[in-house]
């Protein structure tokens, strides 16, 4: 089992670039989200927030995978707040589906706000924190 694994749905690259921060910071490569799930012990799960919503292949990785007994870590990129939404949606669903969520409690994961259509140096520099808090490192 791979340790850890880095999966995003990402339609303009936002969430794309916080979560090559988080893999960076991690060691890791970002996974193909379109492929099988990874047989990791912990997965950082990202997305862009469409409406309150994940992202078309991060729904589908949901609904279509077993969770039971993994670890996981949410993170997301949105233009306001609906971020924290989604990610409360998201917790809520994989806990159902027998995972473990990591983080705290309000939100659910991690919120990057993008302002300006592009995450900030100090956006990934949080990120990269955040994931090292997570992963113990």
């Amino acid at each position: 089992m791979d340790t850890i694994a880095v999966l995003a749905d990402s339609t303009k690259g936002n969430t794309l670039r916080v979560a090559a921060a988080i893999a960076d910071e991690l060691g890791v490569t970002i996974g193909d989200i379109r492929k099988p799930l990874p047989d990791a012990g912990l997965l950082f799960l990202g997305s862009g927030t469409y409406e309150k919503r994940p992202g078309f292949w991060m729904k589908h990785l949901i609904a279509d995978n077993n969770f039971t007994g993994r670890k996981v870590a949410l993170f997301a990129t949105s233009g306001t707040v609906d971020g924290e939404t989604m990610l409360a949606g998201m917790a809520e669903t994989l806990e159902k589906k027998g995972a473990k969520v990591l983080g705290k409690k309000d939100p659910r994961g991690l919120d990057i706000i993008v302002h300006y259509r592009h995450p900030h140096p100090e956006d990934l520099e949080r990120a990269r924190k955040w994931a090292r808090e997570i992963a113990g490192k």
